[in-house]
């Protein structure tokens, strides 16, 4: 039940280097958003315009501020929102999972560097693993929606492009997002942390396009895998073959498909 005072249930909480008024205008989350307000849609953004601090500092914070019930999704600027009963969608599947996103991998290898690469980075893992799915609409690529696998079903890791939990559910498990992981590798630390916490993760069909692929191929991404492997492997790195000299610009797209 909501009251007329209560404070949205939905939180959309989102960094961008844009301005505000550029996030608005020229943002697919920013435009995507407007279209929801003008449907009547209710919900409440958090953003950290013209953005350079670690996306953590933005997520822990409405993590601890936000209302117990309240949903937060923490999600990227250049998505563009094509549900209009997203609000139903969230509630929907956190009555099933404590966390949820569109795409995600029913496994995690150790050492893994992305939902969709269990044994190198650009080699996709096989299909009976990948869940979930997303519409693509990339230049130079083939667009449409990637099948990835089925939905509405459990999943060890999911793809930090949509990830969505009640604000308490993480209080009081205690799961943060980790600011050593800036910009990369910090939806696989939160999925990680969610899962010895024994948070019910999820892969949930929810309509959203998305405008831009990963990058596993810089010095930034290859510092960062240091930092997760770090956490969740920690042994001498002269005993392990170091998998980010091997990183290549690939990620889940239509013109690729899993094996």
């Amino acid at each position: 039940m909501s009251f007329p005072n209560s404070p949205p249930l939905v939180v959309f909480v989102c960094a961008t280097r844009l301005s505000v008024d550029d996030f608005w205008l020229k943002a697919p989350l920013g435009q995507s958003l407007t279209r929801l307000q003008g449907q009547g849609v209710a919900f409440a953004l958090e953003l950290a315009a013209q953005n350079a601090s670690p996306l953590a500092t933005l997520y822990n914070k409405a993590i601890a501020h936000r209302a117990p019930e309240q949903i937060l999704v923490f999600i990227h600027d250049d998505v563009r929102l094509d549900d209009l009963f997203i609000a139903d969608r969230l509630v929907e599947g956190l009555a099933v999972f404590d966390v949820i996103g569109v795409a995600g991998n029913r496994r995690l290898k150790p050492r893994q560097g992305a939902w969709a690469f269990a044994e190198k980075m650009g080699q996709w893992d096989h299909a009976h693993n990948l869940l979930g799915g997303i519409n693509h609409e990339l230049p130079d690529r083939a667009n449409g929606f990637s099948r990835y696998g089925p939905t509405r079903t459990a999943a060890r890791v999911l793809d930090g492009v949509f990830l969505a939990a009640r604000a308490g559910t993480l209080r009081l498990h205690k799961v943060q997002f980790a600011p050593e992981l800036a910009f990369h590798l910090y939806d696989m630390e939160f999925c990680q942390r969610a899962h010895r916490a024994g948070l019910r993760m999820g892969v949930w069909p929810i309509a959203m396009t998305h405008f831009s692929g990963g990058q596993y191929d810089s010095d930034n991404w290859k510092q960062a895998y240091k930092t997760y492997c770090q956490f969740n492997w920690p042994t001498p790195a002269s005993k392990h073959k170091d998998e980010s000299d091997e990183a290549q610009d690939q990620t889940p797209t239509p013109d690729s498909q899993p094996s």
